[in-house]
């Protein structure tokens, strides 16, 4: 008995020299074919109803009569994964059912991808929670770190800046009372030698005034001597002309 493995090749034997797929089948079996499965299988159908073809056409022998009908099994339309033929209604069961497998491994699949799809993304949610925890812990640390070196930076300055201050209240109160102590010393010293100066200056004032007075004195007297002189002078000449004229005219 001869099977038919895949379909499309009776087909095209049936198609060409063979006229019917029956007759490619008759072939098939004639020449020993078990399995039409191959394109070589059909080349071999083909070939051989070419040449029953051509050695009918040349005989002048009247035609054979035909031969009875002899039903040779079932009409494959198809075979399976293993080669064996399927009637139609075995091929839509078979189709169906790789169909439904295929269709089951395709729904497998796409539940396996969203699974997996699945576990990547709550992976990935399970690593952002952790790295925003770890975030939040590193700004809560460095923030407390932040305040605490802040306060130590205050409380090292005000510490400066109050010694400073005191540093520079002492410097300027010592500044102030040395300067204070040396324009007292220097106010004494102008002052004893503004009184030294002034009282030299009334000495040599006194001495001058003196000098000048006796001078003036002595002027004074000198002029008045010379005019005691000149009047005892007039006086005696007036005198002596009286004395003459009195006598001049008595």
């Amino acid at each position: 008995m001869t099977r038919v493995g895949k379909r499309e090749y009776l087909d095209w034997a049936g198609d060409r020299e063979c006229g019917t797929e029956d007759r490619a089948l008759e072939v098939a079996r004639q020449i020993g074919i078990s399995n039409v499965n191959s394109q070589n299988d059909a080349r071999q159908m083909n070939d051989e109803c070419r040449r029953q073809n051509n050695a009918n056409n040349s005989s002048s022998s009247p035609e054979p009569e035909p031969e009875p009908f002899v039903d040779s099994g079932p009409t494959f339309v198809g075979s399976n994964a293993d080669g064996e033929g399927l009637t139609a209604a075995e091929f839509d069961l078979y189709a169906n059912q790789q169909m439904a497998s295929i269709y089951g491994a395709q729904a497998q699949q796409l539940q396996d991808s969203v699974n997996g799809t699945s576990l990547a993304i709550q992976n990935l949610e399970n690593e952002a929670n952790a790295l925003s925890e770890a975030s939040a812990t590193g700004r809560t640390v460095y923030s407390e770190d932040a305040a605490s070196w802040r306060t130590d930076i205050s409380t090292k300055r005000q510490q400066e800046w109050t010694m400073y201050d005191s540093a520079m209240d002492y410097k300027a109160s010592v500044d102030s009372q040395k300067i204070k102590g040396e324009y007292d010393v220097n106010l004494r010293e102008i002052m004893n030698a503004g009184n030294r100066d002034v009282a030299k200056i009334q000495g040599e004032y006194s001495t001058a005034n003196t000098t000048i007075k006796g001078m003036y004195d002595l002027a004074g007297e000198q002029v008045r001597g010379a005019a005691s002189r000149d009047v005892a002078q007039r006086n005696k000449e007036a005198s002596m002309v009286g004395s003459f004229l009195g006598g001049f005219w008595s």
